[in-house]
């Protein structure tokens, strides 16, 4: 498998009306967002790259191509997530669903750029009960991702600090699925304030405890 990777310290131009959704379960409608009206959306790529997927489905071959992103948010330096499908010209089936995997956040907050590349954005997702989101195209009467078009950048939007490759994607038509492919996902996150209050509490009694043994 061919993966072209590039380290980026570009500024992300995402920069519109409604903000990013929370996910809580089951079907969500989206309507896309821009950084005018999610501005922590507004960051650096630290990581980049473009992987080709391949695979058969009723009316021949579907192929194109997923770019996966890791941006560092200049609001909080927190992370988020990208990912944009671009369907060949010549792929023989419309991509109805885009799952990512075994990602794991504490809030699902996702939705699609409208300012940045791309056609379309999915109308729909689906959070599943584990940590699994569907991303999905021609829900409900809404365009499916044509041969030829190009999704807008699909984003999830987290707190994590740091992160790794151990989530993967996949992409469905009506008749077939493809194989997974690995991107990227959260491993650290920034500690919520009740318990950063609770840290600093413990901290607190431990060095008034040395000192009085040392007193």
């Amino acid at each position: 498998m061919k993966r072209l990777t590039l380290a980026l310290t570009v500024t992300l131009a995402l920069g519109g009306s409604a903000q990013a959704v929370i996910l809580p379960g089951g079907y969500t409608s989206l309507s896309g967002t821009t950084t005018a009206a999610s501005p922590q959306l507004a960051g650096t790529v630290i990581e980049d790259d473009v992987v080709p997927f391949t695979f058969s489905s009723s009316g021949g071959t579907v192929f194109g191509t997923v770019q996966s992103r890791v941006v560092r948010s200049t609001l909080d330096g927190t992370l988020d997530f990208y990912w944009r499908i671009v369907s060949d010209a010549n792929s023989a089936d419309p991509i109805v669903l885009f799952r990512i995997g075994n990602f794991a956040t504490p809030v699902y907050n996702g939705d699609y750029a409208t300012d940045g590349l791309g056609d379309i954005g999915p109308d729909a997702a689906y959070k599943f009960p584990g940590p699994a989101v569907d991303f999905v195209f021609g829900h409900e009467g809404g365009s499916e991702l044509a041969p030829g078009m190009s999704s807008y950048f699909i984003f999830l939007d987290t707190n994590a600090i740091t992160y790794n490759r151990s989530a993967f994607y996949d992409l469905t038509t009506h008749s077939a699925i493809s194989t997974p492919f690995s991107t990227f996902a959260p491993t650290a996150f920034v500690p919520e304030p009740g318990t950063s209050a609770l840290l600093a509490g413990g901290i607190g009694l431990l060095g008034l405890a040395r000192r009085r043994r040392q007193g």
